[in-house]
């Protein structure tokens, strides 16, 4: 959990490229957000708030509470 905020910054990020018509970007940054929850699964032997479906774009699920973020299914 505390290393959660790397997800968060990478969110923030994929939400602006998203914004201003940086489709490569937003979809790079999708691939590394999955592999970032992978990775701090593995090290925390998969809690709560990991990926789903590893490998597969827009199958990162992850409860952003009290987030500006929102992340679409």
């Amino acid at each position: 959990m505390a290393n959660d905020w790397m997800l968060d910054v990478l969110a923030d990020l994929k939400s602006f490229a998203e914004s201003n018509g940086l489709g490569a970007t937003e979809q790079q940054l999708d691939r590394t957000m999955i592999t970032v929850a992978h990775e701090l699964a593995l090290t925390r032997e998969v809690t709560h708030g990991t990926a789903q479906g590893v490998g597969h774009v827009r199958e990162f699920h992850r409860s952003v509470t009290g987030s500006r973020n929102t992340q679409r299914p």
